[in-house]
């Protein structure tokens, strides 16, 4: 038996509201016991223009750079 932890920034949507774009995140981590998901948790972020996403992993980089 072996654990494992999984995050996968899975959702990515483009909003645009009152003419300001924003680029919402969910973030998926799964915890996994010999390869099967035991448990898994959500969350969400919204990245603006101007905002550092230098950190995120390279699907959201590539929409943040496409719309902002």
């Amino acid at each position: 038996m072996s654990l494992t932890k999984e995050i996968v920034a899975d959702k990515i949507e483009v909003i645009e509201r009152n003419g300001t774009t924003f680029v919402q995140v969910r973030t998926t981590t799964k915890i996994l016991e010999s390869g099967e998901v035991i448990s898994s948790s959500y969350h969400r972020h919204v990245i603006e223009s101007g905002d550092d996403f230098s950190s995120e992993p390279d699907n959201v980089k590539k929409v943040c750079n496409a719309v902002f």
